[in-house]
């Protein structure tokens, strides 16, 4: 209950920031929408293209952000705050983002469901209500996977004085395997290996495919272990950078 408590309170604060949604939200709208009408303009204007990139303005929207805090929380000594309250700094952050995500997430299913009543365009979507729930879940755990990469990325602030490098490559390397650009399935198959061994497509691009009902029983039972495996290491290295890093922080003054 206390937990739901802070998701609340932090509900309340990010609604206070509506306009700046608003903007992240046409960013992650644009994207999708240009690359729509890039493949089409190919003559690749398929019912599964249509409906991959539209789902990705969803998609777009639990994007996590969350290293975008290394600079007031390391770098300019916020930190110290949350080492006195009772959560966790882990926990507070998911909190914090949560509220975010869940907002321009609702944006974009509504921008999809627009388009598809208003402008009659086909969409490809998973009915059968076991499939629904599987689908939830697979992007639960792709949401934390995500989530936990991007909080082992700000801890990379204890050891730089600028992540801002870093940030950028590690967010061009998520859009590219994570199936932002193109369809993974669209890639060469020793391309698609490669990529496979990474996480970053189950982060977002297995969900996607789930929604539009492509995965298979035996797919499942692949990608739910895959997920957990590289929710666990993540959570393993982020819980060693803590504790290393941790030990260097300063805050003067604060």
């Amino acid at each position: 209950m206390r937990y739901f408590r802070i998701f609340l309170l932090f509900f309340e604060h990010v609604y206070q920031y509506r306009s700046r949604i608003f903007v992240w939200f046409l960013v992650s709208l644009l994207h999708p929408l240009i690359y729509l009408l890039f493949w089409s303009g190919r003559g690749i204007n398929t019912t599964g293209i249509i409906t991959y990139y539209l789902f990705y303005i969803i998609a777009g929207g639990f994007f996590v952000h969350v290293e975008e805090d290394a600079r007031p929380d390391i770098l300019e000594g916020q930190l110290s705050m949350y080492l006195m309250k009772p959560f966790s700094y882990l926990q507070l952050k998911f909190f914090s983002e949560l509220p975010w995500r869940m907002i321009q997430g609702s944006m974009g299913f509504i921008v999809l469901s627009f388009i598809a009543f208003v402008f009659a365009v086909p969409i490809r979507i998973v009915g059968l209500p076991h499939e629904i729930l599987l689908a939830i879940v697979i992007a639960f755990f792709g949401y934390c996977v995500m989530f936990m990469f991007k909080m082992i990325i700000l801890l990379t602030a204890f050891w730089t004085i600028d992540i801002s490098g870093f940030q950028q490559l590690s967010e061009m390397i998520v859009v590219i395997c994570a199936g932002f650009i193109m369809p993974i399935y669209a890639l060469s198959e020793p391309v698609q290996r490669i990529i496979y061994l990474t996480p970053f497509p189950y982060m977002i691009y297995f969900p996607v495919m789930a929604f539009m009902g492509n995965l298979s029983s035996s797919d499942y039972s692949r990608i739910f272990p895959v997920q957990v495996i590289w929710l666990v290491l993540f959570y393993g290295m982020y819980r060693t950078l803590w504790r290393k890093g941790i030990r260097k922080f300063t805050a003067v003054g604060i």
